[in-house]
């Protein structure tokens, strides 16, 4: 129960899984249920005939298309989820703690000094275009 507090276990691959079945089921009942319509208006002579087209393309294209576009977008979450949960057992098969480093936080100006490098202005005229020359 601690993992599930503290963020150490991922409950989202199942829960995308659900998800994925349930935009599953309503795509497709989506899908036909234009396409059905489409076709009883087209039968029934109720709609006009080109729009009665493109709305059974339509309800096609979401059953087909819509289907297969909502499954790589769930396909690329459970893969972003699955490379979290193998990188969190690589670090606890490791078991290495990150070690503190002591940065100096002071720079003495000679050495500030020492590491900016200076421009030489008298061979500035020297140089085609005026570039600077470093010393």
């Amino acid at each position: 129960m601690s993992d599930y507090f503290s963020f150490q276990k991922c409950i989202t691959s199942p829960f995308v899984k659900t998800v994925y079945f349930l935009g599953f089921l309503a795509l497709t009942a989506g899908g036909i249920g234009l396409a059905g319509w489409a076709a009883m208006r087209l039968y029934g002579a109720s709609i006009p005939r080109e729009l009665g087209w493109y709305y059974l393309a339509g309800g096609v294209g979401i059953l087909l298309v819509g289907n297969l576009v909502w499954r790589v977008f769930c396909e690329i979450w459970i893969v972003l989820f699955n490379i979290h949960a193998r990188l969190v057992s690589l670090d606890q098969k490791t078991g290495i703690e990150p070690v503190p480093v002591d940065l100096p936080t002071e720079v003495s100006r000679e050495a500030k000094s020492e590491a900016l490098p200076t421009y030489n202005e008298s061979g500035l005229l020297a140089r085609p275009g005026g570039v600077l020359g470093l010393s």
